[in-house]
Parts: structure tokens; C-alpha cells; sequence
């Protein structure tokens, strides 16, 4: 095969499906992984608004929530061979730079991001160094290893959250990230979670997927809800939409000592937030941002039947039909859609 279908991003909110030529090894610790599957990320709804939330490069292959089949190695690739399953680590580190030094290498100002910076996984192939690949457990399902990604960038939440059974929770979002949050917050044994979600079809997911509470934003304030229901507030807040709204409400629903956990990325958003209700009542307000050496966990927790993540896959399409999932998307018609390049498996 000499040409393959890639989904290229072309600037302006423009995607556009190109024949491209097959990527060589170039590097000798180049792999080239045949793509199974990749999800649509809210971040690449982000790329390609107008203007853009978040930044790619023109000309390049969109796509970093994928895994694939090691299809060619180069000479000095020690750790993979042809035939292995494995999944993809989007953001490539540069390792010299003062965060990468400090052990906070996910904000590495230099770093190159496949999807976004470099050809990415909405492609029949892709070339990736060894030092961005994890192995796979071939048994995992694909609609399962395609979200190996999302999965590792919640846990990095997760670990500075750290939510105990006892503790009240409150979710801003129902789209593909606020539902992982949900599988993975009853999978950590809370009892209490309230999801505030403003599409009604997003809002049955979230109750599908475990959520004990479900809020219309749109009605009542959700604090009077949470009141009647519950009695109190929250002990933790997890914003997935990046609103600039949320914030300014959600500091007001957090009892005393509260965290708060900032995911969703809108680079255009803006917040109104009375510091004087974070300083008096102790709250702490944390942003988490990618995956944070987390693959190992998330790889770990797919193996897992009781996460169920699989539950929250609305949509298979082919990478000829992209457009579509996109669009699904963004009219908030779908949950989790994934990509097969190379054919539905």
C-alpha cells in the first residue's frame, strides 16, 4: 500500500479526508503502528472551532486518542515487535526544559502533541518513537484500548482529587470525559454523585452510567436541588466542560475545606470568582491537564470489567464517515465515537 486515507487539518475550523502517502520509519527508534481505532476528543472539537479553542498545525493529521498493531520497527527499536498491540502517548516531552526537570513533564512548553502537531491517529498509519508506545493486552476490546488516552488523562485527576466513599461529589458534564469521570468515581466507591448536564440525551448517559443525581441546570438552582435531595453540599467539584460559568458557581457549592478539580480546556472562556469564598472557607482549586505518567494505571483499569467504559460508546464509524461523528458531537447527539481507519473490527 503506498497511499492511505487520512482526516488532515487544513486551519478555520476545516477538516478534510485526503489520500496521503504511507509513512516511513525515518528514525531507528521509529515504529509504524497500523491504526484499529481513535476516538473524537473534545479538544479536537476545540481545534476546529472559529476561532480555535486549542491550537494544531495546520496540514497535520488529526487524531491522539489511538492505538493500533505494530506494523515495521526501526533498527534500534528494542522494546516492540510486528504484531504487538499498542497504544499511543499523544504528547511527546522534550525532557531538558525546566518543567520536564521539575517531574512535570505533561506541561512541557515544547512539547509536540500527535493530533495536533505532528501526523496523529485518524490515519490508516502512523510513525511513533518506541518511547511514546505502551503495550496493549491484545484481549482488550478496541472500542476499550481507544480510550486508553482519556482514561489515563481523568486519572491524573483522580490522583489529586483522591475522592473516599463518604465523600460528596458533584460533576459538571455528561459528554465522553464527565461519563469516564462517572465510571470511574462509582468504580472508586463514591456514593454520592450528582452530574449537572444541560442536554437532556446526556443526561440519561450520565444516569445510565451510575450517576446518583442528575440536574437541569436550566431549572432550579442546583444548589436548592442538591439541598432537597441531599441536605448539603459538596466536598468535591469536577468541572469537565471548561465553561467559564461553572466556576463561578461551583466554588459556592462546596462545603467548607472543598476541592475543586478544573478539567475541561476553553481557551476562549472566561470566569467571574470572588476569591473571598475560596480564602474563607479553604478551598482548594486545582487544575489537571493531559495524562501525568497515568497510562500504566488506565491500561490497567481497561482490564477491568467492573469500569464498563464500553457502555459509553454511542458511535462506530468508519474514518471516511468522520465528519459525521464530528458533527454528532457537536449537535451533542452522541457519547464516545470511534474511529476505525481501517475498517470496523
Amino acid at each position: 500500500m503506498d497511499k492511505m486515507l487520512a482526516a488532515v487539518f487544513k486551519g478555520n475550523g476545516v477538516l478534510e479526508l485526503e489520500k496521503r502517502e504511507v509513512p516511513k520509519i525515518e528514525r531507528p527508534t521509529d515504529v509504524r503502528v497500523k491504526v484499529t481505532a481513535a476516538g473524537i476528543c473534545g479538544s479536537d472539537l476545540h481545534v476546529l472551532h472559529v476561532p480555535p479553542a486549542q491550537y494544531a498545525k495546520p496540514g497535520t493529521v488529526m487524531g491522539h486518542e489511538f492505538y493500533g498493531v505494530v506494523d515495521a520497527i526501526g533498527d534500534e527499536v528494542t522494546q516492540f515487535a510486528a504484531g504487538d498491540t499498542v497504544v499511543v502517548d499523544n504528547i511527546e516531552k522534550c525532557h531538558v526544559c525546566e518543567y520536564c526537570r521539575r517531574g512535570m513533564d505533561n506541561l512541557c512548553p515544547d512539547a509536540e502533541i500527535y493530533g495536533q502537531t505532528k501526523p496523529g491517529g485518524f490515519a490508516q498509519y502512523a510513525v511513533i518513537p518506541q518511547a511514546q508506545l505502551f503495550h496493549m493486552p491484545a484481549s482488550v476490546r478496541p472500542e476499550l484500548a481507544a480510550q486508553t488516552e482519556p482514561l489515563s488523562c481523568v486519572m491524573n485527576g483522580m490522583r489529586k482529587i483522591n475522592p473516599m466513599p463518604s465523600q460528596r461529589v458533584l460533576l459538571y458534564g455528561a459528554g465522553p470525559i464527565g461519563l469516564t469521570f462517572i465510571k470511574v468515581l462509582k468504580l472508586y466507591g463514591v456514593k454520592q454523585l450528582a452530574v449537572c448536564e444541560m442536554a437532556e440525551d446526556r443526561r440519561a448517559w450520565a444516569k445510565k452510567c451510575g450517576a446518583d443525581l442528575v440536574i437541569d441546570p436550566s431549572g432550579e438552582p442546583v444548589g436548592e436541588t442538591v439541598m432537597k435531595k441531599w441536605g448539603g453540599m459538596f466536598d468535591i467539584v469536577i468541572d469537565a466542560v471548561g465553561a467559564g460559568a461553572v466556576f463561578g458557581e461551583a466554588v459556592n457549592l462546596l462545603n467548607a475545606g472543598g476541592k475543586m478539580l478544573i478539567f475541561g480546556q476553553n481557551a476562549n472562556a472566561v470566569s467571574q470568582v470572588p476569591p473571598a469564598v475560596i480564602t474563607r472557607n479553604e478551598l482548594t482549586v486545582m487544575g489537571t491537564y493531559c495524562a501525568h505518567n497515568t497510562f500504566p494505571y488506565a491500561i490497567d483499569l481497561l482490564q477491568d470489567d467492573r469500569l464498563g467504559l464500553e457502555e459509553i460508546v454511542s458511535h462506530k464509524l468508519e474514518l471516511k464517515d468522520i465528519l459525521t461523528g464530528i458533527q454528532l458531537l457537536r449537535e451533542q447527539k452522541a457519547c464516545r465515537v470511534i474511529i476505525y481507519p481501517n475498517g470496523i473490527v
